[in-house]
């Protein structure tokens, strides 16, 4: 790779980083104090991604206030990249089905570089409903249940400390207050058990993950279900859910390889 390669590179890491921030806060915007903040890009840095992410329509800078707000032309870019190829409206069936078997919220995620996306939810009928991500949602890989699930999958070890190396990640980790002890502990349950639990990252919910692989027998995605700590520390409970979503998982990887198969790729 040359120097103007890694320049482009680091380049788009950066815009992907305030980006990703500014979707964490796509309600009230974020002012150039808190990108800063929560990016840790120098004030020269950060003034010349938000110029050329403005111009371009990427971001928009609200006044008063002086907010950025994700800009309206990414809104075409994410409708037509929720579905792509058909594939959220032929899974979620799938997700459904899973749903209303468990009776909790299941969602399917796929990966995209160093981050897992939620392209179907589905929400359950228990009484307590968990909604931590929405549809077009990034989440850093091993970060929930999904993402963890996926990580936790890789065999390269090598990829996986670029993953975590990246600007993208780190900023991601920084703002939910998330440490690579956390995550490599998490890969190594994956690893050992073959799905993923996470218990520690809302004081109310579990999250159960299982990976989803593709032909050549790598991870591309995670079917992930969310629900309360006690059904989850009941062994008959917890391999029922698992049950369900590993049966769920399988329906899925068929469809995943013949989406691929189709010409369509890999969505990471």
């Amino acid at each position: 790779m040359s120097a103007g390669e890694r320049g482009i590179e680091q380049s788009f890491g950066r815009a992907a980083c305030v980006l990703d921030a500014l979707v964490q806060a796509r309600g009230q915007g974020l002012r150039f104090t808190d990108l800063m903040h929560q990016t840790g890009f120098s004030k020269a840095t950060l003034h010349r991604l938000l110029a050329g992410l403005v111009t371009y329509g990427f971001v928009d800078l609200e006044q008063p206030g002086a907010r950025y707000f994700l800009g309206f032309r990414l809104g075409a870019w994410v409708s037509a990249a929720h579905n792509r190829h058909g594939l959220a409206e032929r899974a979620a069936p799938i997700v459904r089905r899973l749903s209303d078997a468990v009776q909790e919220t299941a969602y399917l995620s796929v990966r995209a570089g160093d981050m897992a996306v939620c392209l179907v939810l589905q929400e359950g009928r228990a009484a307590i409903r968990a909604l931590p991500l929405s549809p077009g949602d990034r989440s850093a890989l091993g970060v929930g249940s999904a993402s963890a699930a996926i990580l936790g999958a890789m065999t390269d070890e090598e990829e996986i400390d670029e993953i975590l190396a990246t600007p993208a990640h780190i900023a991601y980790c920084a703002r939910r207050k998330v440490s690579q002890e956390h995550i490599r502990r998490h890969i190594a349950r994956v690893r050992k058990q073959g799905y993923a639990l996470v218990d520690d990252l809302n004081p109310d919910m579990t999250g159960l993950g299982v990976p989803i692989f593709d032909h050549e027998g790598k991870a591309v995605a995670a079917l992930s279900v969310a629900t309360i700590h006690t059904r989850t520390r009941d062994p008959g409970s917890r391999e029922a859910i698992l049950r369900e979503a590993r049966e769920a998982a399988s329906m899925l990887e068929s469809l995943f390889r013949q989406w691929m198969v189709g010409g369509s790729g890999p969505v990471g």
